[in-house]
C-alpha cells in the first residue's frame, strides 16, 4: 500500500529549475493589470461609502451577496491552483518579475476582499427596524434578518472548507495531480454557475422595490466596463483557462442590466420628487399627477401625514 507523502510548499519545497521560470514581461499586460488592480479598489469605494454614509444597507439582496462571495472566493482559489507554478517561481525570480507574474492572483484576491467587505457592511448597517418581526411582538428576529445571519455563516463555512481542501490538495496531493486539476476546475465551474445567477436575486429585488436603495450607481458605472478589461487581463495570464475569466464576462453583462435599471429608477424617482430609498413593492412605481402618491411615500418638500397640522 502506498503511503501518502506530503508535497511541501514551504521553505523545504524543491526550488524550481531556472529553465522553468523564465520571466515574462509585457508593458501592455503590466499596465493593464495595474490599472485594473487600482481601478478595482477605487470602484468598490463608492459602494462602501454609500452604505456607511447613508447608515443603511436597505435594498441589497442577501442572496446576491451569498452568491457573489462564494463565486469570488472560488475564482480566487481556482487561479491560485492554476498558477501555483508561477507562485513557486518567485523563489528564483527577482521581486519585479515575481510581482508582475502574480498580478492576476492579486486582482482576484482584491476582488474577493472588496466584495466581502460589502457583505460585512451589509450586516453592520442592516436596518434596525427590519431586524425584528412586525407581525409578532417586535422582539423576534425577522425572517430576512435571520436569513442574512444564516447566509453569513454559510459564506464563512464555505471559505473555510474550500481553503482547507485547496491547501490539502497543494500540500499532500500535489499541484500536478489530476485530482488537483479537477478541484481547480470544480471551483472555476462553481464560480461560473454562481456568477451567472448572482445578479438575478438583486435584479428581482430592485425590480420589486422600484428603487435603487443602497446600491451604488457610480460603482456599477466603473465596474461594468471594467469587467471587460478584467476578462482580457485574466485571459492573457499564463496558466489561466476559460474557467478563470468567463465568470467576469458573464458578471459584466448581468451587472450592466442592473445598472440600466438603477439609472432608470433613480432619474424617474428624482423627476417625481422621491428618494432612492422610497419604495413600494405592491403599488405602481411612481404616482403621476393624476395618480395618488403611494401610502408609504411622500414627495420631497411635502409634509408627511404624521407631521402635518390641520388648520382650525
Amino acid at each position: 500500500m502506498s503511503v501518502l507523502k506530503p508535497w511541501t510548499f514551504g521553505p523545504d519545497e524543491p526550488t524550481p529549475q531556472p529553465g522553468e521560470c523564465l520571466p515574462h514581461h509585457s508593458d501592455f499586460e503590466l499596465a493593464l493589470s495595474l490599472f485594473i488592480l487600482v481601478g478595482m479598489v477605487v470602484s468598490y469605494l463608492p459602494q462602501h461609502f454609500r452604505i456607511i454614509h447613508k447608515g443603511t444597507s436597505d435594498g441589497i439582496s442577501p442572496w446576491f451577496l451569498l452568491l457573489g462571495c462564494i463565486s469570488a472566493s472560488s475564482t480566487f482559489l481556482n487561479i491560485v491552483i492554476l498558477q501555483w507554478k508561477v507562485i513557486m517561481c518567485c523563489k528564483v525570480l527577482s521581486l519585479g518579475p515575481c510581482l508582475e507574474s502574480t498580478l492576476g492572483i492579486a486582482q482576484l484576491g482584491v476582488q474577493f476582499l472588496m466584495f466581502g467587505l460589502v457583505f460585512v457592511l451589509f450586516l453592520i448597517y442592516y436596518p434596525a427596524r427590519k431586524k425584528v418581526s412586525e407581525e409578532l411582538d417586535r422582539t423576534t428576529r425577522s425572517k430576512e434578518w435571520t436569513l442574512s445571519l444564516i447566509i453569513a455563516h454559510v459564506v464563512g463555512g464555505h471559505l473555510f472548507i474550500a481553503l482547507l481542501v485547496t491547501i490539502y490538495m497543494l500540500a499532500f496531493v500535489g499541484p500536478e495531480s489530476p485530482w488537483t486539476s479537477r478541484w481547480a476546475s470544480f471551483l472555476g465551474i462553481t464560480s461560473v454557475i454562481l456568477a451567472t445567477i448572482q445578479y438575478v436575486p438583486q435584479i428581482i429585488r430592485t425590480f420589486k422595490r422600484k428603487s435603487v436603495g443602497a446600491l451604488s450607481i457610480p460603482m456599477m458605472l466603473m465596474q461594468t466596463p471594467g469587467a471587460a478589461l478584467l476578462t482580457l487581463s485574466l485571459a492573457l495570464r499564463p496558466g489561466a483557462n476559460w474557467t478563470t475569466w468567463i465568470v467576469y464576462a458573464v458578471t459584466g453583462c448581468l451587472q450592466g442590466t442592473l445598472l440600466v435599471m438603477c439609472i432608470y429608477y433613480h432619474f424617474r424617482a428624482t423627476s417625481h420628487g422621491y428618494g432612492d430609498f422610497d419604495t413600494n413593492e405592491t403599488e405602481p412605481l411612481l404616482a403621476g399627477d393624476d395618480n395618488p402618491v403611494p401610502k408609504n411615500r411622500t414627495r420631497r418638500g411635502a409634509p408627511s401625514t404624521s407631521s402635518s397640522v390641520t388648520a382650525s
